[in-house]
């Protein structure tokens, strides 16, 4: 009798031994405290680290177009109809302020010219009429009609006169040698802004008129971010709030400062337009019409945290595994609940005081369901 309960004590141990050979490596409890071994520590690849305050963002995500300023983008014209004669500049090249972009000539240039010299002679002849009549009519020599006939003519021919001086300035003619019966066979284009050429629509031998866009010229220093925001997060905006954003196929993030918020939803979008001015100390290499994903921080507060992967949920709450001690190459951790918070970058926010004690901080998930048992 007594073997046979021998024998059956022996197969008991022996089973207890062989399931618990086969079985993961439980997680000691010694009292309150978990005790995780070495080579639990090592093969979860846990790590400790403390709590930290890090700035947590409120944020709204919109998207983005990089769009030039008013005075950033420029499209040429010809202020007097001709034929193009000459290119100076391509698409993509860089010009100055008042560069010469190209040559225009015709026969418009040539009548201009004839007009306006024979509206100068005919405006020296009636100012001297005039001068002269004006003169007589005071000395009572000429009768007020024919004062009044010289008046009228001398103030027609100067409002001609100016007229045609004007138009011909805008051109960049020398009004004395026009006087001086010497005429110009060409005139050139000039760039109104520096930047570069982002678009031409001429060829050297084309017809062109006032109506015809020739040239497209972009300042990458005068560029800003358009931002379509929706009505519902309107009011989070206000004037001066940073603003992240990217090109989609870049990694890189450029910074601006919302400078205007719009006003009025856009029907075919259902959003609202507001703007923002690049604020990085060189220029973005920005490109014109590029889209871009941005996000405007609306808030920013400084928060107690921990890598989010550091917390263990639990159907009665949240803790987290705080270092107590460390024996015979173990590590021994107590549960401490915390309440937590917002979530932002991998992080979680912790309601509670801060704890300054060694936390684990990485690698709790793979012994999380044995603390839990």
């Amino acid at each position: 009798m007594n073997t046979l309960k021998h024998l059956v004590y022996f197969a008991s141990a022996l089973f207890f031994l062989f399931a618990c050979g086969h079985r993961q490596e439980a997680v000691k409890k010694e009292s309150d405290l978990i005790e995780i071994t070495h080579q639990q520590f090592a093969t979860n690849a846990m790590q400790l680290g403390t709590m930290e305050s890090k700035t947590f963002e409120s944020t709204v995500k919109c998207n983005g177009t990089i769009v030039p300023l008013p005075n950033g983008i420029a499209r040429v014209n010809a202020p007097l109809p001709g034929i193009i004669k000459n290119l100076y500049c391509t698409n993509g090249q860089y010009v100055e302020k008042n560069q010469k972009l190209m040559e225009i000539s015709g026969n418009e240039i040539i009548d201009i010219q004839k007009d306006f010299a024979e509206a100068s002679a005919s405006h020296t002849r009636l100012k001297n009429d005039y001068e002269r009549i004006k003169s007589l009519y005071h000395e009572k020599v000429t009768a007020e009609k024919e004062f009044i006939v010289a008046e009228s003519e001398f103030k027609t021919s100067t409002a001609k006169y100016n007229g045609l001086r004007m138009k011909i300035e805008a051109i960049g003619f020398l009004i004395s040698k026009i006087e001086n019966g010497e005429f110009y066979s060409s005139y050139a284009i000039k760039a109104p802004i520096k930047g570069y050429v982002s678009r031409i629509n001429a060829t050297i031998g084309s017809y062109t008129d006032a109506q015809s866009e020739l040239i497209e010229i972009l300042d990458p220093a005068r560029l800003h971010v358009q931002l379509s925001v929706f009505a519902t997060d309107i009011a989070k905006l206000k004037i001066g709030q940073t603003v992240r954003f990217k090109s989609v196929n870049s990694r890189t993030i450029h910074f601006a400062t919302l400078s205007s918020i719009g006003v009025a939803v856009d029907n075919d979008s259902k959003s609202i337009e507001c703007y923002a001015s690049l604020t990085d100390k060189k220029p973005v290499n920005a490109i014109a019409n590029d889209f871009v994903e941005s996000e405007i921080i609306t808030s920013a507060d400084t928060v107690n945290a921990l890598p989010s992967e550091a917390i263990i949920k639990t159907e009665t709450g949240s803790f987290i595994l705080v270092l107590e001690k460390r024996e015979d190459d173990n590590y021994l951790f107590k549960r401490v609940p915390v309440s937590i918070g917002r979530q932002y970058d991998g992080l979680t926010e912790i309601l509670d005081e801060k704890i300054d004690e060694l936390i684990a901080i990485k690698g709790v998930y793979g012994i999380s369901m044995t603390i839990s048992e």
